[in-house]
């Protein structure tokens, strides 16, 4: 699956499902946590997605609020653990 297809897999789920604003288009460095989007807790919902739709699992340790700020570097997570799992 290419990069620009996560990506847009990623964001359409946030989107749809779990952003406060869901008429917001979210780009890959949309600021998500930070920005009040989505809340921490909302990243175990992201966390079973990625486990679910591309079959990586990405260990609890790495799934901080801070490196899952943006799609971009929740993408990044997936390509870091995707050989692992």
């Amino acid at each position: 699956m290419s990069e620009d297809n996560r990506l847009a897999r990623l964001a359409a789920f946030i989107q749809q499902n779990l952003s406060k604003d869901p008429r917001r288009t979210l780009e890959p460095d949309t600021a998500l946590i930070s920005s009040g989007l989505i809340d921490s807790l909302s990243l175990i919902s992201v966390l079973a997605f990625i486990e679910d739709e591309f079959a990586v699992v990405i260990p609890d340790e790495a799934a901080t609020a801070s490196a899952m700020n943006t799609i971009r570097q929740i993408d990044e997570l997936i390509s870091a653990y995707a050989s692992t799992s």
